[in-house]
């Protein structure tokens, strides 16, 4: 089942409320909107938001005390994506890996 353009054009903005009315996922509504040219991006969303600096940044203002909740809401990011730059996740700084070398003795039990 597809929608005719003129059904979608009203919720190029808000495609939640389209997908409650016309009972599909919102992904649905996205397909039929890219079908008809008329889908239009949220601006600055997905993966361009940060970068290796914004996310230097970020860690160093956590350190500093800043909270989670305070540069999700700054960096316009959810609460996970900051929580994973912090825990070196994402935006990997090598420098802060540590890599530990184990030295193992092989010892066969003789009788």
């Amino acid at each position: 089942m597809n929608q005719k353009k003129e059904d979608l054009i009203p919720y190029i903005n808000n495609r939640k409320e389209a997908s409650k009315i016309f009972n599909v996922t919102e992904k649905t509504i996205i397909n039929w909107m890219k079908k008809h040219d008329i889908y239009r991006p949220k601006e600055n969303y997905g993966r361009n938001k940060l970068n290796f600096e914004k996310a230097k940044e970020i860690r160093e203002l956590h350190k500093n005390g800043v909270s989670i909740k305070n540069l999700s809401k700054n960096y316009k990011v959810t609460f996970a994506t900051i929580s994973r730059i912090i825990n070196n996740l994402n935006y990997k700084d090598n420098s802060q890996i540590s890599t530990a070398f184990v030295n193992v003795i092989y010892c066969p039990f003789s009788s």
